[in-house]
């Protein structure tokens, strides 16, 4: 997924080293809100950091297909939304995603979610996406519910945030169109 207009106002573009700015000013203003659940918001401290961040998704994507995309809204850097992984063994694609919170409520992340779910699906051929979500984020978890994922376990200590473990609930959602062909 190099760039996929969702709506007229709406597009996911594949993120590149021109983006590194732009996208350390977007967490750097919103720092406080995002550290929130993000364990690397301490450690990006820099456009540097933002910089590491895009280089490493393009060779993840000439590795593994896995890539990461802003999410602009009215042509403004509101997000970001990416594979951490591709277990292709598996056929198993684990996203994740942020949204600043001047763009929440507007459907935008549903909206990115659905798309990079679809392409998973069609493009990548894989046959779940599985997503984890700390368990004290009630509303992460309404959100994946939503989607239509469904909660099939809990991971006790599964992440450190700063000072403390985070238990996480993991949610898959199924190819509703398997296929028995080798991913593309």
């Amino acid at each position: 997924m190099l760039r996929h207009q969702i709506n007229p106002g709406l597009e996911l573009r594949l993120l590149q080293p021109a983006d590194a700015p732009t996208l350390f000013a977007l967490v750097d203003a919103n720092r406080k809100t995002l550290r929130t659940w993000l364990p690397w918001v301490d450690a990006t401290t820099k456009p540097a950091h933002s910089q590491k961040f895009i280089a490493e998704a393009l060779r993840d994507r000439e590795k593994t297909r896995a890539f990461a995309c802003g999410i602009w809204a009215s042509g403004e850097l509101v997000g970001v939304i990416w594979h951490n992984r591709i277990d292709w063994a598996a056929r198993v694609a684990f996203p994740a995603y942020w949204l600043v919170p001047a763009a929440e409520g507007r459907g935008i992340m549903r909206a990115a979610c659905q798309a990079v779910i679809a392409h998973a699906f069609a493009q990548l051929r894989v046959d779940r996406v599985i997503v984890a979500v700390a368990t004290e984020n009630h509303r992460a978890a309404a959100f994946v519910q939503r989607l239509g994922f469904t909660q099939i376990s809990t991971l006790k200590k599964a992440e450190w945030l700063y000072d403390h473990f985070l238990d996480h609930h993991i949610y898959q959602l199924l190819n509703p169109s398997p296929t028995l062909s080798s991913p593309p």
